[in-house]
């Protein structure tokens, strides 16, 4: 079996980029939610120093001075182009792994050699880069923790984008210089833990005695062992229904108002079912759960929670928000300052295996025909062509994102047409 990793080189920015391309060659960084601090940067902001998670608060005058462009963050824009990359990639490959927003593993038998693999790679780069406009980089190893080393190295050659670490020789040429640290697996305290010992690189791990490994870092630290060296212990993880969905966020300012909490519970509890509905689920119970702030200097913050189950598993939104918003009820005060509030659906049961009560009887087929229709017309329509009138309209509440790019759009029916004659 032979491993590619496929991972978006500065995914958000290069989103960013796609729309404006007189951002390229310009230093870029995107910040978190509420503009928070930095999760993303270009190949120019890295050289500048700038690193990942710095507050933005810090380095707002460095920006300014440099002429470093800073969005907010976007994620609307960026789920909408992963999900076209993934679907090339899934495309071209018999099995696939979705491991985050920017990264992908896929998989491929044996019988197909090095060089269809190579170019199989060149091909799928090609491909997203005309087809979305993304740059992607392809690392091929036998083994995903190899394929992470070899994608580290895809990375430091932008204009080839591929590295290929199937031979054995190759692997520890390379093992030997590269860090501990940097492993899938090894963080900051296993790598202190390793140093210890005289553990520096990638290959001194590797040559190890598994037995010791075992001992000391448990059959985790033994799979990393053997990934090292080529042997594949972690296949790609198959795609499980979830038991439990949360949605939550932090509030762009401090809310204190029973309506706008409630709106924003509602909205939580909407984005929750269709995500639960989208893996054919229904919930048993749900918590609801806030977060208010005592000393804004401090830091310091207090937490409430309530739960609330159902007679019988439900997929059904307006029910659920009732219960929500019953909830919030009783957990509101009005002397409390709220930064943030969440919903968690719990024990999710598939949907066909929902039993009718003997005395409640069976839920209403009308209602779950109106839930599913609601589905499929903002699917078709867009996000929110209908909504529940609990959520609102005027979203004060949202995130803070002053600098988000909101004049792109990720629904090709709201690009403009034109016409020659």
């Amino acid at each position: 079996m032979s491993y590619v990793l496929a991972d978006c080189n500065n995914f958000y920015v290069s989103c960013e980029r796609l729309f404006n391309p007189k951002l390229e060659g310009i230093p870029v960084v995107v910040l978190s939610s509420n503009d928070g601090c930095i999760v993303a940067r270009s190949q120019e902001a890295k050289a500048l120093g700038f690193q990942m998670g710095e507050p933005y608060f810090k380095i707002r005058d460095f920006c300014e001075r440099h002429g470093v462009v800073v969005f907010s963050s976007n994620y609307e824009l960026y789920g909408d182009i992963s999900q076209r990359i993934m679907q090339v990639l899934g495309e071209m490959a018999p099995e696939i792994e979705i491991y985050s927003i920017d990264e992908a593993f896929l998989k491929y038998p044996s019988h197909i050699t090095a060089e269809e693999l190579y170019a199989t790679c060149l091909q799928l780069r090609r491909m997203v880069k005309k087809w979305v406009g993304i740059p992607v980089s392809f690392g091929i190893a036998p083994t995903k923790t190899l394929a992470k080393v070899a994608n580290n190295m895809a990375k430091k050659d932008r204009e080839l984008g591929i590295f290929d670490l199937s031979d054995l020789e190759k692997q520890r040429r390379i093992l030997e210089e590269y860090e501990v640290g940097k492993v899938w697996g090894i963080g900051r305290k296993l790598k202190e833990r390793l140093s210890r010992i005289g553990i520096h690189t990638a290959l001194q791990f590797s040559d190890l005695d598994p037995v010791l490994v075992r001992r000391q870092m448990g059959v985790v630290g033994e799979r990393m062992l053997w990934e090292l060296r080529g042997v594949s212990c972690l296949d790609l993880d198959k795609i499980a229904p979830k038991k439990s969905i949360t949605c939550s966020r932090s509030f762009g300012r401090i809310v204190t108002e029973f309506s706008e909490l409630a709106e924003a519970l509602s909205t939580f509890v909407n984005s929750a079912c269709i995500r639960m509905r989208e893996q054919e689920s229904c919930a048993s119970a749900l918590s609801v759960y806030l977060e208010s702030i005592l000393d804004s200097h401090e830091g310091t913050r207090r937490y409430f929670s309530l739960l609330t189950s159902f007679d019988i598993p439900t997929c059904d939104t307006p029910q659920m928000i009732t219960a929500a918003k019953g909830c919030l009820k009783r957990l509101y005060s009005e002397s409390e300052r709220y930064k943030k509030c969440g919903v968690i659906l719990l024990d999710l049961i598939p949907e066909n295996a929902v039993m009718s009560d003997l005395f409640l009887g069976a839920p209403d087929p009308k209602r779950r025909t109106m839930i599913h229709t609601v589905d499929a017309l903002n699917a078709r329509f867009g996000k929110n062509t209908l909504f529940y009138g609990a959520m609102g309209v005027n979203h004060s509440w949202r995130v803070r994102c002053d600098r988000a790019s909101r004049h792109y759009t990720t629904d090709w029916a709201d690009l403009a047409i034109a016409q020659a004659y």
